[in-house]
């Protein structure tokens, strides 16, 4: 069990070294992150709603679309450079490279929130009287690892075919469905200080994560055989 945590933590450490090394494409993310937020608040800015009531959409819509940019580019240089079978061999158990990839993605998810979601809160003007602020931060990061976990996997399914950029948000819209109606129900209850209400989509986040995290290990190895 050891060694398998070093070669995710090798392999980990490895992916997030070459992405911070050269940050032309977290950095095209977080524009685009950005531009969403602008975009956003300028068109909310004329029309007359509640800016309490709709944040939640707005948030995970742009959480979506970056997580789209984002989660592509876990398997990018091992198919870019054709190192993916070298890379299977160093990890040894294919859900070794999994799981390293997973944290990887969750990792980039979390830097580009740490900018976008406060910068859209600023924006939108949300209150913060009786919102519960640990319920929306566990929200969000549940949301975040449901999509890192989905992303990863299904770009472990679409690596080796042709038209990958565009396979892959059409597969994972249906599949993130249930996650993203957990995670904006989630967070509107974490503004509006409606915990107890929101309780059962939190739970369903927790199983969608869990189940998203826990069938790689099964199944990992005979996807990337495909």
């Amino acid at each position: 069990m050891l060694k398998f945590g070093r070669r995710i933590l090798l392999i980990y450490r490895k992916d997030l070294q070459d992405e911070l090394r050269s940050t032309d494409h977290l950095l095209s993310t977080l524009v685009f992150g950005t531009m969403l937020v602008f975009v956003f608040s300028f068109a909310l800015e004329l029309a007359d709603v509640g800016t309490e009531q709709i944040f939640p959409a707005v948030l995970w819509v742009s959480i979506f679309f970056m997580s789209v940019l984002a989660l592509q580019r876990s398997f990018a240089k091992e198919r870019e450079y054709g190192a993916l079978d070298a890379l299977l061999l160093a990890s040894g158990e294919r859900s070794v490279l999994f799981y390293a990839k997973f944290l990887f993605s969750l990792t980039v998810l979390l830097l580009l929130e740490l900018v976008v979601v406060p910068l859209l809160w600023i924006f939108l003007d949300v209150g913060v009287g009786s919102a519960s602020l640990w319920f929306f931060l566990a929200a969000v990061l549940a949301g975040s690892w449901g999509l890192a976990a989905v992303g990863t996997l299904l770009n472990g399914i679409t690596v080796q075919l042709p038209g990958a950029r565009l396979l892959f948000p059409i597969l994972a819209f249906p599949l993130l469905i249930p996650l993203l109606m957990g995670a904006i129900l989630c967070t509107q209850g974490a503004l509006s200080g409606q915990v107890q209400a929101v309780l059962g989509w939190f739970y369903l986040l927790l199983v969608f994560d869990l189940l998203f995290t826990v069938l790689p290990l099964l199944l990992f190895d005979y996807i990337l055989e495909g």
